[in-house]
């Protein structure tokens, strides 16, 4: 469910609590940057989220209140900002992923730390900058949506909230913190907040606005009301208060406010109209949240069933265990329509003559094997959905992701094999539980990163033993890209030798030439990158790869045909049946961190310039350049194999039923003609 989704239902969700009070109490050090230990030690700031996802909470914000330009320098990290903020996203995410809910994140942008003049020196353009560079670094990253927080001057809330509007058009949340009194440390009231956010233009207008921190709920309470009595266009509302002022006792900070206090202020705050999203701030903690959970759930804001009894069944799990399952942990859409001529985008004549290659000519074995993709491929226009393991044990997401893939039309889900070295479920178990449990067929990736030849040769007759016959012949990413940089790497043998060793157990030996008693049916899968900064070694491999028995490929996703074309003019025409790769773009940020810092990928400028020009509609064009790729290469490939932004599975099945409806491809033989 999108954040405008659970505001539409009139549930209330419940955020989470105090970032930097937990950080403290489990060793952090005051003198140093929170914000830093994104990088330093993210295991501590991702073991916050999941606790405080287990405690209940729909909606985490990001380690990153102080991680703006100004706050930064302070530290001696200004250069950091970019860094520390997709990190704080990706930490977040692997703290969902391990805990198996959809639970929300939030982009938390807090103050400069610095007067505006005349007060102070810093100018409101150095502001705006400063907000826009952080904005634009946790939307790289992934954020559902953005919390701006602990504001004490109006122009700098009106600043922040530009910043994340002009970026994109994810729903922001606005909050001021006011003293006991009524005023902030700048001396506004929230009647002067509320108009001052009322004088946006209406599309810039955030669709909550509230209050955090201060003095306790008590205050935080009567400062929401005065917003509501303030009048104006907003009628949706949050508080998130500490858990009272803070006293020192044997050197650490203690709050007063007890989880209980906390549990009977949710029910207040509940009764409040227009009342939407409630949490906590400086103070509390995940016992606070859950004593809130548990007044909700009294009022009837449950958590859906699968979330509730996801997150009872890692309750139950001793602690030390949950932390190792953290530790193993890494990291509303519209139907399209093809663009228009004249669009940066737009298509182009297709020449006629170039038809993908089927199966017939390869192996008998894969040709026997009961898997659905080896008939299909050739056949008719197939279409795989990529689909990760889950960082944790808990399996309701991934099924649920299964499920919908499945419904959308598509044949197949692709299950990684802990990609970009992140430490996940092992892929073979996922595959067999989504087969199991859901029917989809699954395309196995499988590396040989962690295996050796004898462990490479156990797991591939397992997989085909539980019924999995479509394998992807990886050699995996390295190890020092993920989260175990100092794990050692296997590599016995590397892509081009897993595809020999798949060919030599379809006839029925392993690789010392012993039979395995009967041949084995997998259908033999490779990878391709047509925008390789080394085309000439990436397609010499390619070859061995084909050589060695490969029997269909799937590419790195692309956003035009022309790396395409270049590599089939240089291979001749697709030896075996290609299925292209394509991912939709969600935003200019997404697209530019994509093509400047994941390898493989390739995005035109004119492309980006388009999405960066669409501004909110940025999603929009994102589907449609993903549709146009699949339906102007629908001549040339068996297939496309869809790679979701982020994980939205909504989003992909979205795509997916856009292609069905699009690519019209007759299965082999037929007249193309009516």
């Amino acid at each position: 469910m999108s954040f405008e989704q659970a505001l539409a239902s009139g549930r209330i969700l419940l955020a989470d609590g105090a970032m930097g009070t937990l950080l403290y109490a489990r060793g952090a050090p005051l003198e140093g940057s929170f914000d830093a230990l994104n990088l330093t030690n993210p295991d501590l700031v991702r073991g916050v989220h999941l606790d405080y996802i287990l405690a209940g909470a729909e909606l985490v914000t990001t380690n990153t209140f102080g991680a703006n330009r100004v706050r930064l320098a302070a530290h001696g990290l200004e250069d950091q900002v970019r860094a520390i903020n997709l990190a704080g996203v990706k930490i977040a995410r692997a703290a969902r992923e391990t805990a198996g809910v959809p639970v929300l994140i939030a982009g938390d942008v807090g103050p400069t730390g610095r007067p505006l003049a005349p007060i102070g020196a810093l100018s409101e353009q150095a502001a705006l900058d400063a907000f826009r560079e952080q904005v634009d670094a946790l939307l790289a990253g992934g954020v559902d949506l953005f919390i701006i927080e602990t504001m004490s001057d109006p122009r700098e809330l009106v600043l922040a909230v530009r910043a994340a509007r002009e970026a994109s058009k994810l729903p922001v949340i606005a909050e001021m913190s006011f003293s006991s009194e009524g005023r902030t440390l700048l001396g506004a009231s929230p009647k002067e907040a509320a108009d001052a956010l009322a004088e946006l233009a209406s599309e810039l207008r955030p669709e909550v606005i509230g209050v955090n921190c201060g003095s306790g709920p008590a205050p935080v309470l009567d400062a929401v009301r005065a917003l509501r009595e303030a009048g104006g266009p907003f009628q949706r509302f949050s508080a998130m208060p500490n858990a009272g002022l803070p006293t020192v006792v044997g050197g650490r900070f203690v709050y007063v406010a007890i989880p209980e206090y906390f549990g009977e202020f949710a029910r207040r705050f509940a009764g409040e109209p227009g009342m939407q999203v409630i949490g906590g701030c400086c103070g509390t903690t995940p016992d606070h949240i859950r004593a809130m959970r548990q007044a909700l759930d009294a009022l009837g804001h449950t958590l859906p069933p699968d979330w509730a009894q996801a997150l009872q069944g890692m309750q139950g799990t001793p602690r030390v265990e949950r932390q190792r399952a953290l530790e193993a942990g890494g990291a509303g859409s519209r139907m399209v329509v093809v663009s228009p001529p004249g669009a940066p985008y737009e298509g182009r004549p297709v020449p006629a003559g170039r038809e993908p290659a089927g199966v017939a000519g390869r192996e008998e074995g894969a040709e026997r094997g009961g898997s659905g993709l080896a008939l299909a491929l050739g056949r008719r226009f197939v279409i795989s959905v990529e689909l990760d393991p889950p960082r944790g044990p808990v399996v309701q997401k991934l099924l649920g992701g299964a499920r919908s893939i499945r419904d959308s039309g598509a044949d197949a889900v692709n299950v990684g094999d802990s990609p970009m070295a992140q430490v996940r479920m092992s892929s073979l178990a996922a595959a067999h539980l989504i087969q199991a449990e859901t029917g989809i067929e699954t395309i196995l990736h499988f590396t040989t990163r962690d295996r050796n030849l004898m462990g490479i040769q156990a797991d591939l007759l397992g997989a085909h033993a539980m019924g999995i016959r479509n394998i992807l012949a990886l050699t995996g990413d390295p190890p020092g890209l993920g989260n175990y940089a100092h794990a050692s790497a296997v590599y016995d043998i590397d892509s081009i030798g897993l595809v020999r060793v798949l060919a030599q157990l379809n006839q029925g030996v392993d690789v010392a030439g012993r039979s395995i008693g009967q041949a084995t049916q997998f259908l033999i899968g490779v990878a391709l990158s047509p925008a390789a900064r080394d085309l000439d070694t990436e397609i010499e491999r390619f070859r061995k790869k084909v050589e060695a028995a490969a029997h269909f490929a799937m590419t790195q996703p692309l956003f035009e045909l022309d790396p395409l074309l270049r590599v089939l003019d240089r291979l001749g025409g697709a030896p075996i049946p290609l299925l292209l790769g394509v991912l939709p773009l969600r935003s200019y940020q997404h697209a530019e961190y994509l093509h400047h810092e994941v390898p493989g990928i390739s995005i035109p400028e004119r492309i980006r310039r388009a999405l960066e020009k669409a501004r909110d509609a940025a999603e929009q064009v994102g589907m449609e350049v993903a549709l146009q790729v699949a339906v102007e290469a629908s001549p040339y490939v068996a297939g496309v194999y869809v790679v979701p932004s982020f994980g939205r599975y909504e989003q992909a099945c979205e795509l997916v039923r856009a292609i069905r409806q699009h690519v019209k491809k007759p299965a082999a033989g037929e007249a193309s003609g009516g």
